[in-house]
C-alpha cells in the first residue's frame, strides 16, 4: 500500500471519529430506545368503550363483509363500481382502529 493511501485511510478514520464524537453518540452506551408500551387490559377496555372507536370498528366490519361479497362477484366477472372506495375506507378505518389500540397509555 502506498504511503499516500495509508495517510488517506488514517485521515479518513480520524475524520470519521471526530464526526461521530461531534454527534454526541456514546458508542459504549447507546441511548435506550423508546419501546412501544403495551396498554393494560383496563386501558384497552376504556378505549374500546369509546363511542367513535365502536363506530369505526362496526363500520370496518360491515365494509369487510361487503368487500368479501364484491370479491365473490369478481369470480363471476362482476366488478362493484365502489370497490376501490370501499378498500380505501377500509384501509383508513383499520389504521385508525389499530392506532387506537396501540397508542401508549395516557395519550388521547
Amino acid at each position: 500500500m502506498k504511503l499516500t493511501n495509508r495517510v488517506g485511510l488514517w485521515l479518513g478514520s480520524l475524520l470519521f471519529a471526530v464526526f461521530v464524537q461531534g454527534q454526541g453518540v456514546n458508542t459504549m452506551h447507546p441511548p435506550e430506545i423508546d419501546a412501544q408500551k403495551h396498554a393494560s387490559p383496563e386501558d384497552l377496555r376504556d378505549r374500546m368503550g369509546d363511542v367513535q372507536f365502536q363506530r369505526d370498528a362496526k363500520e370496518l366490519a360491515e365494509i369487510c363483509a361487503s368487500v368479501r361479497e364484491d370479491m365473490d362477484g369478481l369470480k363471476q366477472g362482476l366488478v362493484s363500481k365502489d370497490l376501490a372506495e370501499k378498500l380505501k375506507r377500509m384501509e383508513k378505518l383499520s389504521k385508525h382502529v389499530r392506532e387506537q389500540l396501540t397508542r401508549p397509555s395516557g395519550t388521547h
